[in-house]
């Protein structure tokens, strides 16, 4: 035997912020949105993946898929369930990425004239673009930020360890 501890890193899921009912209601909604997008597009992925090509992106399947990817990540953080802080931290970097980047491409179609679609939901919600997609784009944005003030507002904090026990190599947290 060793006289070197092995020590474990255990990720603590947290309780999620506590945010009125309306506000989770409307964290929910923002969660069902980014949920939908994600999976619409992955039914349909070739499509998806087609006018992402036609929109300039090179290895669209790369793109198409790393989208997809980081809006269901991006999901789980407004919901009312137990993460780490870590994870929900990331969480929400990747929507604020997501919505960032569907609202800069609203922008961009609207400037280079593109006739291609939005691309919002893949094939399932075709949408021209124009000012209604930059519309959309730029209300999605506003949630996404409001939401994640108040998730800062309300107190959503890393654990603090405040003991670490040589026996066991567990740690004590506490959340503050």
């Amino acid at each position: 035997m060793s006289a070197q501890t092995k020590r474990h890193w255990m990720p603590v899921a947290q309780t999620p912020p506590s945010l009125t009912k309306k506000q989770w209601y409307l964290s929910s909604l923002v969660g069902i949105v980014f949920l939908a997008a994600g999976i619409l597009q992955l039914i349909n992925f070739q499509n998806f993946s087609d006018n992402l090509a036609v929109l300039g992106f090179g290895s669209s399947s790369f793109w198409g898929g790393l989208i997809v990817f980081v809006e269901l990540w991006a999901a789980a953080g407004f919901f009312k369930i137990r993460l780490s802080f870590a994870f929900r931290a990331v969480s929400n970097f990747l929507a604020v990425a997501t919505a960032g980047f569907w609202f800069y491409e609203a922008l961009r179609q609207i400037s280079e004239g593109s006739s291609a679609t939005a691309n919002f939901f893949g094939k399932y919600l075709v949408e021209h673009p124009g000012w209604g997609t930059v519309i959309e784009a730029t209300v999605f944005l506003a949630l996404v930020l409001y939401l994640l003030e108040t998730f800062i507002a309300v107190g959503s904090r890393p654990p603090i360890v405040t003991k670490v026990t040589r026996r066991s190599g567990k740690k004590a947290v506490q959340d503050v």
